[in-house]
Parts: structure tokens; sequence; C-alpha cells
């Protein structure tokens, strides 16, 4: 399933507030914990050693009368304080709800945490019912204390006074004993719950340092996944700069497409589906800026060419009539010199007048080929055999071609190859092909054309294995009145390059010095007819 940015986004943040919520609620939890086991300490394990001091307390005052050991006395300090009356039920009373608080706040629960006592401890279960036998030793204690009190305040007279008194003093004596008991076993519950709830808050102030820990882990995590995520985030969205450098090159005219995010993105997000689309823009806006190149090169190309025809044309205009008038007068020259006697073999006067004459014919010529260049009209775009007229024009001039010693092979791979051109003007461009390469080219050699087509195009291949073509000469070999020749207009190339892409063809060369020139066309196809392959050689 393909996500967006904005929900990779969405998840991300999602996924760390859930993850510092659980860290708080973690961190919460725990101090809760160790808050609510301190609390419960403070208002059970307190509210028993306290009620167990109460009753220490009580058992101290008590002694105050068991160490009393003159009968009136002790008589009158009962009757006076009255405090046998409320200690029994005191005594019962005090232990009963340390006892039930113990047991209702499940008090050795908490402060044993579940751990088994050190060697030499008692048994934390017994805490309970060392409470219960406390509270049964009290209430006997109470009880004996009551026969003790009614036994002194007792009106009735006694028969053997020092019998009563010794008998006094060893109920006091027995009383003594039991409190001391009470006193000391009191004081040994005492210091052993202090013992065990200073453990408890040992252990809470270990859970909390622990909490601390983990706690402090724990965020250290998450402060770790939260850079992460946020690393991943930086990751998804650090291509925009590029996407941003990109679109300001292109700006500046670099069509130039993005590479590297394609390679390292494997999915289909915005990111990747935008920069496939720029890689699109900036392709479509590099074809379309070499289109407008190519228009504006061509057109100014127009122009010069339209210029240096308009220029030719006026040339030749004002050169024609003064070179025919050349031409009369020197034939009419010569006719006068037959009449006044000179023969036509006269080695002094007729040389020159056959020269003047020459020149005035080469210069005609010269000035006839400037004019085809300059009304060179627009091809009349008609389905032709290009097979045909190759052939036809290699059987028209291999006469010529073999004078000097040069032989023009035709070879082509179909019998038809049908492509809408000029006859008349491909004719033209493949005849100044043709005597470029036979000129090129020494005797006894030969000159190959070489016809095919493929899907889209018709080709024409001229080879030669003349001198060849240097790299400087070649940059300017298709332009007006650029020639390497003695003689020559330099506009033969010209010409043949202007009727290629006039038909919407193009020419290019392939040479190197010492191995002879290739010329290669190629035509728009708009079908073709395949056989099988033939070589033609008049």
């Amino acid at each position: 399933m393909r996500l967006s940015i904005a929900t990779k986004i969405f998840l991300v943040f999602t996924a760390l507030v859930v993850l510092f919520t659980s860290v708080l609620m973690f961190s919460t939890y725990r101090t809760q914990t160790l808050y609510a086991r301190i609390q419960r300490l403070n208002e059970t394990a307190v509210p028993v050693s306290l009620l167990l001091s109460d009753v220490q307390t009580d058992l101290k005052s008590f002694n105050v009368v068991l160490n009393e050991r003159d009968p009136l006395v002790l008589r009158r300090t009962l009757q006076m304080t009255q405090l046998v009356y409320f200690l029994p039920d005191r005594f019962t009373q005090t232990l009963e709800r340390a006892r039930e608080l113990a047991g209702q706040a499940n008090l050795e629960e908490m402060i044993a945490d579940d751990q088994a006592p050190a060697d030499g401890a008692p048994d934390p279960s017994t805490l309970e019912t060392r409470l219960a036998d406390l509270h049964g030793r009290a209430l006997d204690f109470a009880q004996q204390s009551s026969r003790f009190t009614r036994l002194v305040l007792d009106d009735k007279p006694r028969p053997d006074p020092d019998a009563y008194a010794q008998n006094i003093r060893e109920i006091q004596a027995d009383l003594g004993e039991q409190a001391r008991e009470l006193d000391r076993e009191i004081t040994a519950l005492r210091g052993e719950l202090r013992t065990r709830t200073d453990q408890a808050l040992a252990r809470a102030n270990d859970r909390q340092r622990s909490s601390l820990y983990a706690l402090g882990a724990l965020s250290l995590v998450a402060l770790l996944v939260a850079v992460a995520l946020l690393v991943a985030v930086l990751l998804t969205v650090r291509p925009l700069s590029t996407l941003t450098a990109a679109a300001r090159r292109i700006g500046e005219g670099d069509y130039r497409p993005i590479e590297g995010i394609l390679e390292k993105r494997r999915g289909s997000d915005e990111i990747t589906l935008l920069t496939r689309e720029f890689n699109a823009m900036a392709e479509s806006l590099a074809e379309r800026d070499a289109r407008l190149r190519e228009q504006h090169e061509r057109l100014l190309k127009s122009e010069r060419m339209a210029t240096v025809g308009r220029m030719t044309s006026l040339i030749t205009h004002e050169l024609r009539n003064p070179l025919s008038s050349i031409n009369l007068n020197s034939e009419m020259l010569q006719e006068s010199l037959y009449e006044r006697g000179i023969p036509a073999d006269d080695a002094e006067v007729m040389p020159l007048l056959e020269t003047i004459v020459a020149e005035v014919d080469r210069l005609r010529e010269i000035t006839e080929e400037y004019l085809v260049y300059a009304r060179l009209p627009s091809p009349n775009l008609e389905p032709n055999d290009l097979v045909d007229i190759a052939e036809s024009l290699v059987d028209f001039h291999q006469f010529e071609w073999g004078q000097s010693g040069v032989q023009v092979v035709l070879e082509h791979a179909e019998d038809t190859i049908e492509v809408r051109l000029d006859a008349n003007q491909l004719r033209q461009a493949l005849l100044n092909l043709l005597r470029n390469a036979v000129e090129a080219s020494e005797p006894d050699s030969t000159v190959e054309m070489r016809l095919s087509s493929t899907d889209a195009h018709a080709m024409i291949e001229i080879r030669d294995h003349g001198a060849g073509i240097s790299d400087e000469d070649r940059a300017h070999i298709f332009e007006p009145f650029f020639t390497t020749k003695i003689q020559g207009t330099g506009l033969g190339l010209a010409m043949t390059q202007q009727i290629i892409e006039e038909h919407r063809g193009s020419i290019a060369l392939q040479s190197e010095v010492g191995r002879g020139s290739i010329f290669t066309i190629r035509f728009p196809l708009d079908s073709a007819r395949r056989a099988s392959p033939k070589s033609y050689s008049p």
C-alpha cells in the first residue's frame, strides 16, 4: 500500500506522541505506586506503633500502683485515681484496634514485600498472631488487675492483717512480672515493626531510584527513537532541496534531469512522482529548446542563403550582359582579322583571342551556376523510386567518369525504395556529390553509392577513397563559396545541403585524411518495398 508523505509524517508524529506518553504514564504509575506504598505505611505501621506505645504508657502508669508496698497508701491511691476501672477496657480496646489495623491493611505483606526474612528474624506471618496473643495476655492481665483492685478496695475486716498484706504483695509481684513481660514483648514487637518498616522504606527508596534509572533509560530510548524518526522525515523531504535547485537550473536554461533520487528511492510517493514528472518536463523542455534552436539556426541559414541568393542574382545579372558583349566583340574581332588576311593559325594573335573566348565561356558557366543556386525553386514532392533515380544517373554519367579512370558502383538491398521527393533536384544533389567524389579519387579507383532503408528512413551513402577532408575544412564544408579546389564556385555542397533539407532530410560527412570521405543522406521514409539484395554496376 502506498503511503503519502503527509501520512508518513502523521504516523511519525503519532508514534512520537504515543512513545513519550507511554514514558510519562510509566513514570506516573511508578511514582503513584511508591507514594501509595509509603502512604499505606504511614496509615498502618505508624498507627500500630503508636497504639503499642500507648499500651506501654498505661503499663508504666500501672507499675506505680504495683510498686506501692503500704496497703493503706495503695488503697488510698486506688480510690483517688480510679485507674484500674478503665485499664482493662483500654488494654483490650487498644490492642484490638492494633490487631485489626494490621490485619485489614495487610501490614505483614506490605512490610515484608514478599521477600524471605533474614536469618534469625521472626517469621513475618506471625505478626498478627503475636498481636492476637499479646491481646489475650493483656486480657488476662486486666482480669487479674481487676481482682487485685477489688481485693484492695474491699472494706471487710481482715482477721489476719499480715497474711492479707502478704497476699497483696504476692499479687503485686505477679502482676508486675506480667506487666514487665508485656512491656518487653511490646518493645520487641515495636522494634521489629520499626526495623521492618525501615526496610520497607529502604526498598521503596531503591524502587524510586530504579524508577528514576528506568525513566532515564526510557527517556533516552525515546529521544533516540525521536531522533531516528526525525532523520527519517528529513531524509524523506530532503530531495525537495534538490528539486528546488533543479527548478532554479531550469530557469537558467540548464535542462539536465535530476539524478540520484530515483535510484535511492523505491516507491511511488509524492516526491518520487514529482521527480519523474520533473525529469519528463526537463526532457520535454530540452527537446523543445533544441527544436527552437534548430528552427532558429534554419531561419538564420535561410535568411543568410536568401541574402546570398539575392547578391548572387544581382552579381550574375550585372555580369551576364558585359560577358555577352565581350564574347560578341571577340568573335567580331576574330572575323575582322580573317578579313585582313591574318590566318586562323597565327601564333601571336589567335591564341590570345581563343583565351579570351574560353575565359568568357567559363565565367558564363559560373554565372549560370550562381543563377541556378539563387533561383532554386521549392521541391515538388511526389512519390519516386530512389533506386530508379540513382540507376539512371549512374548510367548517364558513367562514360564521363570513366574518362577519369574512376568507376562508380551502385549497390542497393531493395529493388524499390519509394520516397516522396523532387526527382530533378535529387539528381542535381547526387550529381554534385558524385562529381566531387570522382574528382577526389585517384585513377583506377572506385566510388561506391549504397542505397538502403529502415522502417523510418531511406539512406544514400557515397564513399570515395581519396585524400579525405581535414577537421578544419570539414567544419565549413557546407558553407556557400567555400571550396578547396583551384577552380570552383563553392556552391555545390551548399546547394546539395539546401536541396536535402528542403526534402526534410539530412546530410552528414565522415572523413579521415588519407582514407577518403563518406557522405550519408537520410530521407524520411513513408513506405518501402523490400526485395532480395542486389548489386548494380553499369
